[in-house]
């Protein structure tokens, strides 16, 4: 391609086949290099909707002409020229197998349409290859970047309010999906602050696929009025229901930022109506776990060809040297936090030593146990047990990790430990099934030897019969214990035995800084950083911030919470009474009909001295009588809004709370919104949950001009 790692960006134009009107297209960025630039003649590939393209180049990779089938079968002419080159290659970094670093490969493919998931390419000096990749799905990717979460408001031209079919239901995952009587309308979407965005993500809706949209323009602005076109889609398909399609932009729409987005669905698929069920939008691209393939040399035979992704495989442990230090701080965490019986199985001696694990195996005890399973192990798992020859404790849950002698495959194990083969019979394995746990609180610890990753890595999965069944995919064995690591720190952290307490307080004011700034997603994200570190008031900050959001569910969240000694020491008993017992009401009321009482009946060993009355009216009274006054101009534009609510003017009692709110204030250090306004049976009808959502969002306390 060139002599230094670049991307190149080219301009297209595209015509339906069999007809002369060329209309001008998505910008194609590639970037391709296999060890080292590659001067491609041709590229082709198939991305994750079933869309493909192959092009190819002039000598000088300045122009392209080729094809592109739409995942529903339609045939385009392509074409393109050179715009731009980008220095320092963006894109995937791959560590191929086998190979060292000089042996990377870098990747880049951007259309404008999902990820590519199998490529082909041919070079100039009679070299080429296949590959096929495999994306991390959204819900399960570390570092997916997602920005949906700084959405502030969400408006629609329209939305079917009766049925609940409205706008802000493209948030939320648990919610059904948005209707507009329309066959043309649009949505806005207003964030906390700026944001780039690199693809946005549509999931079709339940119903009648003429409602899909099928033509839009996106686009974002700076200030809500002047507007930036960002990416402008046709003729687009949703080929089933709730299905996910990506929409990557390109060119300088991508490198931009925006507070504001607005999606203008300019026609659909013949219906009188549209419907989504939810918007998603991401500041990364999507990532990539692995690829696997060929390639070949001018005049030789083709090679396998296979790697990683970068990322995934930094930072874990590989060698058995790696695997004694990681295990020996994990050990340490576990006996500093851990109450003796909560190590059942830890002998005297490995207590002493500071050491859950045993003895490495030797080479020739380990090269025994793959003679007997009939296949060499993969390489973490190996190298673990060269490490240590089985464990004692791995975690809140997993009492014992098999040793050489015992670790076997699943269907030969007859012992206690084992858990039955029908449980696994509808889960998604391929088998066979290596089971290398041993006692645990009714879960397995299992690696597929059928699922195995360019490395060599089994995948590894947790089998619960309290999920219930099998839990969510890790690509190897060591992926799988620090997955159970960064569990146990999370749990341990919320009953308030952090495992490295250090930085909770500074976290906790700095949450507490970005909610009253608006900044919902960093105070979310400093709250259960520092709920990690043992802070009881992050957990319950957490939990309040999070009841803005979304209301129902919050009972479950506080019942647990306020059961632990130490939240309720370091919120309080009097905020306790005054905050999260009437939020605690409010979300049972909203589960089912007498879910209030259960709610009362619950708080009983929660509140010390006399609870909560179950009988209603004297309820009332003690919420009242528990009630801490807002600020004083609050208070009063409350007392305003509550008048003209029950004279039924509804938006006017929220304009004046929403003119009062950003001089709302925290009168004591673990407040940090105006939780009455979820909890105030007048105020029901005026805050409605697109309304809760906007309060978090409103700096407050000063932070106005944020």
């Amino acid at each position: 391609m060139l002599e230094n790692p670049t991307a190149l960006v080219f301009l297209t134009e595209s015509r339906r086949a069999g007809t002369g009107e060329w209309r001008t297209g998505h910008r194609l960025t590639v970037g391709f290099e296999p060890g080292g630039a590659v001067p491609l003649a041709q590229l082709g590939w198939r991305d994750l909707d079933g869309a493909e393209a192959v092009v190819g180049f002039d000598p000088g990779m300045t122009t392209f002409t080729g094809t592109r089938t739409t995942a529903d079968g339609a045939s385009h002419a392509w074409r393109g020229r050179l715009e731009r080159s980008l220095p320092d290659l963006p894109g995937h970094r791959f560590r191929v197998a086998g190979g060292g670093g000089e042996e990377d490969l870098r990747l880049l493919i951007e259309d404008g349409g999902s990820p590519a998931v199998r490529v082909s390419w041919a070079d100039r000096a009679g070299g080429g290859g296949a590959v096929t990749l495999r994306t991390i799905d959204l819900e399960e990717a570390e570092n997916a970047d997602e920005v949906t979460g700084r959405v502030r408001e969400v408006r629609a031209g329209n939305e079917h309010a009766a049925a609940g079919e409205v706008a802000a239901n493209l948030l939320d995952a648990r919610q059904t999906k948005w209707l507009t009587w329309r066959d043309a309308d649009w949505l806005q979407f207003t964030l906390d602050e700026p944001v780039n965005v690199r693809h946005y993500t549509l999931v079709s809706a339940n119903d009648f696929a003429d409602r899909d949209p099928r033509d839009w323009v996106l686009k974002g602005s700076a200030d809500g009025r002047t507007w930036v076109t960002l990416d402008t889609r046709s003729d687009e398909i949703f080929p089933g229901r709730h299905l996910a399609r990506d929409f990557h932009l390109t060119g300088a729409a991508a490198e931009a930022s925006y507070r504001h987005l607005r999606l203008e669905i300019t026609g659909n698929c013949g219906g009188p109506e549209i419907q989504l069920e939810r918007v998603r939008f991401f500041s990364e691209e999507r990532t990539y776990e692995a690829f696997a393939g060929h390639r070949y040399e001018a005049g030789r035979a083709p090679a396998p060809y296979e790697g990683v992704a970068w990322d995934l495989v930094a930072g874990k442990p590989a060698t058995a040297g790696q695997w004694r230090t990681y295990l020996a701080e994990y050990s340490a965490d576990m006996l500093r936090v851990l109450e003796g019986d909560e190590i059942p199985h830890a002998t005297e001696e490995q207590r002493a030593a500071s050491w859950l694990g045993h003895e490495g195996a030797a080479e020739e005890r380990i090269a025994g146990l793959e003679e007997r399973l009939g296949t060499r192990l993969p390489p973490s798992y190996r190298s673990f047990l060269a490490a240590s020859d089985g464990w004692t404790s791995m975690g809140a849950f997993m009492y014992e990790l098999r040793s050489t002698r015992t670790v076997g495959w699943l269907g030969d194990l007859r012992d206690g430990a084992a858990p039955d083969e029908g449980y696994l019979e509808h889960e998604d394995l391929v088998g066979p099934v290596l089971l290398v746990s041993g006692d645990g609180d009714a879960q397995y610890w299992l690696l597929d030897a059928g699922d195995v990753s360019p490395d060599g890595e089994w995948a590894a999965y947790v089998w619960a019969s309290w999920y219930p069944g099998l839990g969510g995919r890790h690509r190897s064995f060591a992926d799988l214990v620090a997955a159970e690591r960064a569990s146990f720190e999370e749990l341990l952290g919320a009953e308030g035995r952090p495992v490295r307490p250090e930085g909770a307080e500074e976290l906790l004011a700095r949450g507490r800084r970005a909610a009253l700034r608006g900044r919902v997603d960093d105070a979310m994200d400093a709250f259960r950083r520092a709920e990690e570190k043992g802070s009881g008031a992050a957990a319950y900050l957490r939990v309040v911030l999070a009841a803005f959001l979304d209301v129902r569910g919050t009972h479950h969240r506080l019942r647990g919470l306020l059961h632990r000694p130490h939240v309720a020491a370091e919120v309080g008993t009097e905020q306790i009474g005054a905050e999260a017992v009437p939020l605690l009401l409010r979300g049972a009321g909203l589960d089912a009909h007498g879910g209030a009482a259960h709610a009362v009946r619950a708080l009983d060993g929660i509140l010390p001295g006399p609870g909560v009355p179950s009988e209603e009216g004297e309820r009332r009274a003690w919420l009242a009588e528990h009630r801490v006054p807002e600020p004083p101009a609050f208070e009063r534009a409350l007392d305003t809004a509550r008048g003209l609510a029950a004279s039924g003017a509804a938006d006017e009692a929220w304009a004046v709370i929403e003119e009062a709110l950003p001089g709302w204030y925290p009168v004591s250090p673990n407040r940090i919104a105006p939780v009455v306004l979820l909890t105030d049976a007048a105020l029901r009808p005026v805050v409605t949950p697109g309304r809760a959502r906007e309060v978090v969002f409103t700096p407050r306390g000063g932070h106005a001009s944020a």
